[in-house]
């Protein structure tokens, strides 16, 4: 539901700041982005990988780090893997296909357990001197695993961990799939809010795998830093609406597209007349 996360997330902005925000320029990412730049009058908009790695290197320059090599973004519907030089995209590939290798997989296999993923999923899994060996099980198979494991006296701390594992083997096999994997590597999305994820990449790569700060919101803000550009070049007043949007004139009606055999279900918007 992106338009109805868009106008919570804006009212919160306008209840927090009101009359004092002043907009010059919006743009829009991730999968709604399209929709989403419709309803609330976009100026720019980029796919998530522009939007990550814009973010990642101002944040990079912000710390003095390294220019980064690597981008792992884990969310909580599909990853992505994006390989960076000089701050150019050279390389890229997305996992749409497994819900193993995404946050919601391990919120739902925490959940399984009576661990909280927030906070102490973390905790125990890092406590762990044993990580279970779970392989990259889909998720039916993954429970009953979890399961057997737990009747047969495994510990929860090292099932966890064993999920951590679960979670960056599935990534590195079937999303970077061999792709080389650079010195410096910024681990985004919601997922890397569990520090046992990015433990466990460190572990298997041996390496040091970054989690910079705003890196649950790194694409909002380089879709930010686009926008403020977009602004500057071209002085243009912003196609914004306004962030009032519950009280746009929004219709919808829903129809079966007959343009083949698959009669897709069809949703269609009408914004203030458009």
């Amino acid at each position: 539901r992106p338009l109805e996360a868009v106008s919570r997330g804006l009212a919160q902005l306008r209840a927090e700041f009101g009359s004092r925000l002043r907009v010059r320029g919006a743009g829009t990412t991730g999968s709604g982005r399209e929709l989403a730049a419709e309803i609330v009058g976009a100026d720019v908009v980029r796919d998530e990988i522009t939007a990550h790695k814009t973010g990642a290197l101002h944040v990079a320059r912000l710390l003095d780090h390294p220019p980064v090599e690597t981008i792992f973004e884990i969310g909580g519907q599909d990853s992505k893997f994006i390989a960076l030089e000089n701050g150019v995209v050279t390389d890229f590939a997305m996992n749409e296909a497994c819900a193993a290798g995404t946050g919601s997989f391990l919120e739902e296999q925490a959940e399984k357990l009576q661990v909280r993923i927030d906070g102490e999923f973390a905790r125990l899994a890092l406590a762990s001197r044993a990580p279970a060996r779970l392989g990259e099980r889909c998720t039916v198979f993954m429970e009953r695993e979890l399961s057997t494991r737990l009747h047969a006296g495994e510990t929860v701390p090292n099932l966890v961990a064993g999920l951590a594992y679960s979670i960056a083997l599935n990534y590195l096999n079937r999303g970077v799939r061999g792709r080389p994997v650079g010195q410096v590597i910024y681990f985004l999305g919601g997922t890397a809010y569990n520090d046992a994820v990015a433990a466990a990449f460190a572990s298997l790569l041996d390496r040091p795998v970054i989690v910079p700060p705003y890196h649950g919101v790194m694409g909002a803000l380089g879709m930010a830093l686009m926008a403020r550009a977009w602004h500057q070049t071209t002085g243009e007043e912003t196609r914004f609406r306004g962030a009032a949007m519950d009280r746009l004139a929004v219709t919808t009606r829903g129809f079966a597209c007959k343009g083949c055999a698959n009669e897709c279900d069809i949703k269609e918007y009408t914004v203030e007349g458009t």
